[in-house]
């Protein structure tokens, strides 16, 4: 098995609310940017008015987008922060509820409108996680995977 990772140390961290009506992904971003958290771990809880996410379909290599338009419960956001084209990146999936506890989740994309957030992000220091696209998957990913063989 070829390990090349080095540890992280945690760096600061960060406990915010977002205001009701605001993008929940682009908020988030905007932080990052803001505060320059360039790697980092998130999660988040809370509920939005309507949530936009989208689902990879592995055979087409396209991400199919799913709007749910009414009150949703946040039940679990968990991501992270790396760079991706010199800019750090939100790569976050979110898990949300109905009133009837019907669950809705996938990858979380601009469009959904925060009620009320609650964001707890970890940055980490130490060799940056950089995205490049893979051209096996088509999707931004870290270098340096492990590998077995």
């Amino acid at each position: 098995m070829q390990v090349q990772e080095k540890p992280y140390l945690t760096g600061r961290a960060f406990l915010f609310s977002i205001f009701k009506g605001e993008d929940l992904l682009q908020a988030i971003q905007y932080f990052c940017h803001h505060h320059q958290v360039r790697c980092g771990l998130i999660s988040a809880i809370g509920a939005v008015e309507k949530a936009t996410f989208t689902v990879y379909d592995q055979k087409t290599k396209k991400y199919n987008k799913l709007n749910v338009e009414k009150d949703l419960e946040i039940l679990s956001i968990t991501g992270n922060v790396s760079l991706f084209d010199d800019k750090p990146m939100v790569h976050a999936h979110a898990m949300f509820s109905d009133a009837e506890g019907k669950a809705f989740g996938g990858h979380l994309v601009a469009g959904t409108r925060v009620f009320s957030c609650e964001v707890f992000i970890q940055e980490l220091t130490g060799d940056i996680k950089v995205r490049k696209l893979d051209k096996a998957t088509q999707l931004p990913l870290w270098g340096n995977p492990v590998c077995l063989k």
